[in-house]
């Protein structure tokens, strides 16, 4: 019998074409590297990967590091070996050392009971290691989108934060990302939508690199932001 894919598989599996991976996703992908990079690190486990775009752009910006990934939809985990190879596979006792920086990036809004999976990826972290998650930010923005997406929840910085707390995690910091994404948030809210699906946008080259050159900079400046569509935080097991 054959399954039919969720929403969430089906924008994952469009995903695995780069011509499809969009400005949002490199600023993203830049600060898991930074943060590699800052702390020396060597490798990149990609928890709840997706279609593994992640490793797609740290082998094209990064090479130096090796990127391992978990996902478990039995869908985007056969994707994934295909393209990495079983052996980058997270086995599921294995523990994340402190050459690695783990990211969760737009994760665990998906998942009804947040604290608890950030509970069992902290016992199977080092101390020391350092993680990364990203999610939709404002939880008044909370549309059919995210409906559609299989989101429980958006959050501030305040509620991720008290999340990543209350699993364990030390927070060094958390901040808002793509202020000047904020009208599009607003529209999905108050304008219905015509296609009734969660398919992401495709966007020409020039829209990309301009989206990139502007995301960018307003990424490198998030500290200042009292607000922005996704939530960024940068925390540590201790």
């Amino acid at each position: 019998m054959t399954v039919e894919p969720t929403p969430l598989e089906r924008q994952q599996l469009d995903l695995v074409d780069p011509s499809a991976h969009t400005f949002w996703h490199w600023v993203r992908f830049a600060i898991v590297a930074d943060v590699a990079q800052a702390e020396g690190a060597t490798k990149v486990a990609d928890i709840g990967a997706g279609s593994g775009m992640l490793g797609d752009r740290l082998a094209d910006t990064h090479p130096s590091l090796t990127y391992r990934f978990d996902e478990l939809s039995p869908a985007l985990d056969a994707a994934l070996v295909e393209r990495w190879g079983d052996d980058r596979r997270i086995g599921a006792d294995e523990s994340i050392g402190t050459d690695s920086v783990a990211a969760m990036l737009d994760v665990i809004e998906h998942i009804e009971d947040d604290v608890g999976a950030l509970t069992e990826w902290h016992t199977r972290m080092e101390v020391g290691t350092r993680l990364v998650v990203t999610v939709p930010a404002l939880q008044w923005a909370f549309s059919q989108w995210d409906t559609d997406l299989g989101h429980f929840r958006r959050y501030s910085k305040r509620t991720l934060r008290a999340s990543l707390e209350s699993a364990g995690f030390v927070v060094h910091r958390c901040d808002y990302l793509f202020p000047e994404m904020l009208p599009l948030v607003v529209k999905r809210k108050f304008v219905a939508s015509n296609s009734g699906d969660a398919d992401m946008p495709v966007l020409s080259d020039r829209v990309n690199r301009l989206g990139h050159a502007i995301s960018s900079t307003t990424s490198k400046l998030r500290r200042i932001w009292p607000a922005g569509t996704s939530v960024v935080a940068i925390a540590e097991r201790r």
